[in-house]
């Protein structure tokens, strides 16, 4: 047990002990502390904060006290006085001021007011080590804006709404370094007690928020004091798509793959680990585009490997026609399979709706070789009236496995790695989209995908610049969202149509039910969280034309 010192015995300040640099400068040192407790962390040890004066803005009045579990019975509002040593706790570029190895503590008060300090977001990393520790009264308008680990209790917060990543509103260079500095300023991540912690999307309001700047071991986090007990709104429910339309969706499915497609080959290369994970997959999957009914779908992240009854493919066919109730078939191109990587594109109809105009194409150019997957494109006409229209599907280059050097690497524009390729994919498919087009007698095109570019990068330019319409941005406007990377939100998936396409476009939207909920927890509904991409789903009608409307 520790020994028991007076209570009126000499203390250095806290304040002091923590000094005005990243580092305590008495690090490794022996010390005697007062303060009272404000939090505990059962089987780590609790926060003491310094009583009396106002925080002065630069230096943080509270320590994390370890304890080993010799300190039975510390609750908040007990006035300790305890010596120990100095040390930092936590990774190495950010740190946590501790008191270890105590080895005399006493109490010498109880029921202590609690300290209390109120800020307010934007806060830099100068403002947060200075608040390392302390009692705090966050006053915004919180919102929630990452959820990838709010099932265990985890969550990052901002001020006034969900975070935007930079370059979906900015261009890359400067103003995108800008606002990437700013949302780092304006996260907050928070922890909040009790198991019971309801799965809310990013961009529900919280409000103000009181609790310690705590540490764990990784980076600072807000204890919350209280527990989180906000209403769960759904997003709006997806309307029917209009009468004499075709509705045409693209879906990212996160990595689709069925095994050896007869109840073995568990764990997959990306997918589910265990059959049990993948009917689960499935079972989300169905209720989504039971809702949804498309008529034409085109998807990425479909196990590639090839189109037999066993398929990935063959398994997602069958799964769209017991969710919709329609028979589906998948568009088969001469060769066994899409490419070489392990997750594919796919084109899914139903031939009621639709038929197949000559055979499917695969684009083999080098910039789809070992980097971005080979776009799979069909001519379509649909049965009611033989209306003509070409999709092509893609799935561009991720930001992943980023080479160190080479005109791919990062460029420190926001852009992220491999956007040369990217690039070039896109515009490597354009002249080979206008000669399928114009053999076929159309020039009505719908090019759909995962593109791994937010909205204001070199690649969306790229189409934009072809004359190309984002239908979703024309019907809908900005902002707009289908991702979230880190809690911040922003456009991945797209649908790009020409101008003679455009002009029979109903509606067209995201359809938020995967991107802003959260994982690994039972939801609402159950079509939500099918994947991490949002749908996007755009409504045709060759019977109108907007500029008829």
């Amino acid at each position: 047990m520790p020994e028991t010192p007076a209570c009126d015995a000499s203390a250095t300040p806290i304040s002091d002990i923590q000094g005005n640099d990243w580092r305590s400068p008495l690090e490794e040192q022996p010390a005697t502390v007062r303060g009272v407790v404000t939090a505990l962390e059962p089987g780590r040890g609790f926060y003491l904060e310094q009583a009396g004066d106002r925080w002065n803005g630069t230096v943080s009045r509270a320590l994390f006290v370890a304890d080993d579990g010799r300190l039975a019975g510390v609750r908040p509002g007990h006035d300790l006085q305890l010596s120990g040593v100095v040390e930092e706790a936590g990774a190495e570029r950010d740190t946590m001021t501790t008191l270890a190895a105590v080895r005399a503590s006493a109490v010498c008060a109880e029921n202590r007011e609690l300290p209390l300090t109120t800020v307010e977001l934007p806060l830099d990393n100068r403002s947060r080590e200075a608040l390392e520790g302390m009692r705090l009264r966050i006053d915004d308008d919180l919102v929630v804006t990452d959820t990838y680990s709010l099932y265990r209790g985890a969550v990052t917060l901002s001020a006034g709404a969900a975070l935007r990543i930079p370059t979906e509103d900015a261009r890359p260079g400067a103003q995108a370094s800008e606002l990437g500095r700013r949302n780092r300023q304006q996260a907050l991540a928070a922890q909040f007690p009790g198991p019971d912690v309801p799965p809310l999307p990013a961009g529900t309001a919280l409000g103000s928020l009181t609790g310690v700047m705590g540490h764990d071991g990784r980076r600072q986090r807000l204890l919350a004091e209280q527990s989180l007990a906000v209403d769960v709104r759904l997003p709006e429910r997806l309307p029917p798509a209009p009468a004499g339309s075709l509705r045409v969706v693209n879906s990212n499915l996160l990595n689709f793959f069925n095994g050896d497609g007869r109840g073995g080959g568990f764990p997959t290369e990306r997918g589910a680990e265990t059959p049990a994970e993948f009917r689960a997959q499935q079972a989300r999957t169905a209720a989504a585009f039971a809702e949804i009914k498309p008529d034409l779908l085109a998807v990425q992240e479909l196990e590639n490997d090839g189109f037999d009854r066993h398929s990935a493919a063959a398994t997602l066919r069958d799964l769209l026609g017991d969710a919709t109730g329609a028979r589906y078939a998948v568009i088969e191109p001469a060769t066994p399979r899409i490419g070489e990587d392990v997750i594919t594109v796919g084109l899914f109809y139903r031939p009621d709706r639709l038929r197949p105009v000559g055979p499917a194409q695969v684009l083999t150019a080098a910039e789809f070789r070992g980097i971005s997957r080979q776009p799979l494109a069909q001519v379509f006409e649909t049965v009611a009236d033989g209306e003509r229209f070409l999709v092509v599907v893609n799935h561009l280059k991720s930001k992943g496995s980023c080479p160190d050097e080479g005109p791919d690497r990062a460029q420190g524009d926001g852009q992220g790695c491999w956007n040369p390729s990217r690039t070039a994919a896109v515009r490597a498919q354009l002249p080979w989209l206008q000669g399928l087009a114009a053999d076929a007698a159309t020039d009505r095109i719908l090019i759909v995908g995962d593109m791994n570019a937010w909205r204001l990068e070199d690649p969306i330019r790229a189409f934009r610049a072809a004359g190309l319409i984002d239908v979703v941005e024309a019907r809908q406007g900005l902002p707009l969202h289908s991702y979230r990377y880190f809690g911040q939100g922003g456009t991945l998936d797209y649908a790009f149509a020409s101008p003679a396409l455009a002009e029979h476009v109903r509606d067209a939207r995201n359809w938020h039910i995967n991107a802003d909920w959260p994982r690994n927890m039972d939801l609402p509904q159950p079509w939500l969280r099918m994947s991490d991409h949002d749908p996007v789903i755009v409504d045709l009608d060759f019977r109108h034309s907007s500029s008829s409307d």
